[in-house]
This record gives C-alpha cells, sequence and structure tokens, in this order.
C-alpha cells in the first residue's frame, strides 16, 4: 500500500511539473505579447484554468504537508504582474491636488435592445438602457452599439443626450449614412469642446475606431473609442432548449474564437497607430471583447496604464450574459500626463449585455 501511495504521488507531481511548464509558456505569451497567431491567442485564453489549477497544487501539496507546494507557488508569485489583471483588492495612493479633474464613462448599450423592442416581444431592457442614458452623470461619454434613429422618439437618442454633452460625434455601422436614420455605431458625447475627429469603419464585423480631440481647462486630450472584433462565444447555441449538447455548434464557437483572435489582432495594430501619433495625451475606452490575457489587451498596455488596475476592486467583470466572469470593457490612459483617481463597474445596471465602467481622471 505504501509502494502505491508513493507512485501516486510522484505521478501526481509528474503532473504538476508538466503543467507548470505550461503555464510558463501562457505566461511568457502573455508577457511578451510578440505572437499574434490564433494558437497563442487560445493558449493566453487559458491564463484563469492555469491560475486555478497551480492553486490546486498549492493546496495538495499543503494538506498532504510536502514542500512540492512551493512549485506552483513561486509560479504564482512570478505571474502577480498578470494575476493584478484578474483582481484588485488595494486601489492606488492618488495624489489629488492636481488642479482639474473629469470623467468618462464607457458603455456598450446592444443596440439599445431596439429589435425586443420593436417586435414588442419585451421592452423591459430597451426602457432601462434609454432611462440609463437620461440618467447616466460624466463629463465624457463613449458608447458602443449605440443605437439612433430618429423617426422613433424614444430612440432619438443623439436629440436626447445632446441635452446634456452638447458636443458629440457618431460614427454609424453604414459609411455614409449622414441621417443616422435607424443606425448603430460608435459615438462620444462630451460637455468639453471637440476640435477634430478621426474614424475607421472596420466592414468586417461592423466595428472600429473613433476619436476625438476635446479641449479640457487648457489642455487638449485625444479619446479614443473602440470596439474591437467580438469574441463569438454564443454559449446559448452549444446546447439546445433540451440542454443538449450541440457539436455542431460548439465547432462554429471555436471557429469564431480563431477569426476572432485574428481580426483583433489586425485592429489593435491599427489603434497602436493611432495611439503613438497622437499629438495630445490619450484615453481609450470601450470594448475590447478580449480577456486580459490576451494580445490586444496586452499591445495597449505596453503604452498605456489601465484604470481597473490601477484602481478597481474586486474581478472587475463587465459582461453581463452567460460567461458572465468576462472583464472585456476598459479604459487605457497615458500615465505620462494623465492621472486615474477612481474606476467603477456598475453592476447595478443590468440591461444591457455590458456593464457600464466609469473613471475618474486627473490632467498633470
Amino acid at each position: 500500500m505504501a509502494k502505491v501511495i508513493r507512485f501516486i504521488r510522484k505521478f501526481f507531481f509528474l503532473i504538476n511539473l508538466i503543467f507548470v511548464l505550461y503555464s510558463l509558456l501562457v505566461y511568457q505569451l502573455i508577457l511578451s505579447v510578440d505572437i499574434k497567431h490564433w494558437l497563442g491567442g487560445f493558449l493566453m485564453l487559458s491564463f484563469p484554468v492555469v491560475l486555478f489549477f497551480n492553486i490546486f497544487f498549492v493546496f495538495c501539496w499543503i494538506f498532504a504537508r510536502s514542500w512540492k507546494f512551493l512549485v506552483s507557488a513561486i509560479f504564482l508569485a512570478i505571474t502577480y504582474p498578470i494575476i493584478n489583471r484578474t483582481i484588485k483588492i488595494l486601489p492606488e495612493n492618488i495624489d489629488r491636488s492636481p488642479r482639474f479633474s473629469f470623467s468618462l464613462t464607457s458603455y456598450n448599450l446592444m443596440y439599445s435592445d431596439y429589435a425586443a423592442f420593436a417586435t414588442k416581444k419585451d421592452d423591459w431592457s430597451a426602457v432601462g438602457i434609454l432611462k440609463t442614458l437620461d440618467t447616466l452623470s460624466s463629463d465624457i461619454k463613449c458608447f458602443q452599439e449605440l443605437y439612433n434613429d430618429e423617426r422613433e422618439e424614444s430612440f432619438d437618442v443623439l436629440k436626447h443626450l445632446s441635452k446634456r454633452s452638447p458636443y458629440y460625434i457618431y460614427m454609424h455601422s453604414s459609411p455614409g449614412n449622414l441621417r443616422g436614420k435607424g443606425e448603430i455605431g460608435l459615438a462620444i458625447f462630451s460637455r468639453f469642446p471637440i476640435i477634430s475627429k478621426k474614424e475607421v469603419y472596420w466592414k468586417m464585423n461592423n466595428n472600429g475606431l473613433l476619436a476625438a480631440d476635446i479641449v479640457i481647462d487648457r489642455d487638449t486630450i485625444r479619446v479614443i473609442n473602440v470596439q474591437l472584433q467580438s469574441m463569438g462565444i454564443r454559449v446559448q447555441k452549444v446546447f439546445n432548449s433540451h440542454k443538449e449538447y450541440n457539436p455542431q455548434e460548439a465547432r462554429n464557437v471555436l471557429s469564431q474564437l480563431k477569426h476572432g483572435f485574428e481580426n483583433r489582432a489586425i485592429q489593435v495594430n491599427e489603434l497602436e497607430t493611432w495611439i503613438s501619433e497622437s499629438p495630445y495625451p490619450v484615453i481609450v475606452a470601450g470594448d475590447f471583447n478580449e480577456l486580459p490575457y490576451g494580445y490586444a489587451y496586452g499591445r495597449i498596455r505596453r503604452q498605456l496604464n489601465n484604470a481597473f488596475e490601477e484602481n478597481g476592486f474586486g474581478f472587475g467583470f463587465t459582461y453581463h450574459k452567460i460567461l458572465g466572469f468576462l472583464r472585456i470593457d476598459n479604459q487605457f490612459y497615458d500615465p505620462k500626463s494623465i492621472t486615474n483617481v477612481t474606476f467603477n463597474t456598475y453592476r447595478n445596471v443590468p440591461y444591457s449585455d455590458h456593464y457600464p465602467i466609469k473613471a475618474w481622471y486627473l490632467l498633470h
């Protein structure tokens, strides 16, 4: 019996070592963010699994009163910078003495759930989103999947929002549509003057980049509103109404994930160029459609700080559907000219499939 126990321990330790080697590979991919191949995307996506099992190994060896817990414990220690992207406990100690502050909110509106409203299937979320837009308080607002329709009073969103934010720009999902009748798109609203704009539309997924140069007090910043290619995860389609597994839909999800990795890598390269070429300090806000361990997140983090990592709390999950343990909405900022003071995820606003995120900033 003793021999069997020793064999099991040795085999378990071998599995532990192999998994730590895999963990180190994933860690290196996330840290370097130099490989944009879709396979690297899948590996980086597995980082939460890496965390879970290394914690599991630590507790198993501690329970067995073995020094072998150090193997996974050391890995967890060296990966703390990435763990910080997952959970934030203590916010930074910020000097609040600089002279001017402003707030910025980012919110994916899910087309204001207009389809459910129009078919009278269920207007709960649509009414909730529209009421939130009326009460949403922020100096600058970045919206993704904003639905505007001048023919429907409730959905004439540009008209309603411009009463509180007189300066705004709006990028339609169909180039050439100048009236905004029944169109989705990216929008930036501001109570400060917008002096110029820049935009790019990605036909592959109706997303894009929308930038606004905004004069705040005596300074100018560039705010870039972004929505990258969707992850394509539709778990509800993998199981039918009888909770039976659908292998074809599972393959479709994997295929969509693969194309999402490929397209986001192209899109984030363009975003990087926009950031590096900006003559003003930059804030990037929006729906990255990617976990904090992916290529897109890592590339932008090389140039800018992430507001959640500085002053968030908890896990900061921003997705509000099945797989609601995802943080895919972000705000990044230039730490050389801007300081982040607070960051909040409003999980008490449940109407869209995303939660709004809001941060306060100080200009140096």
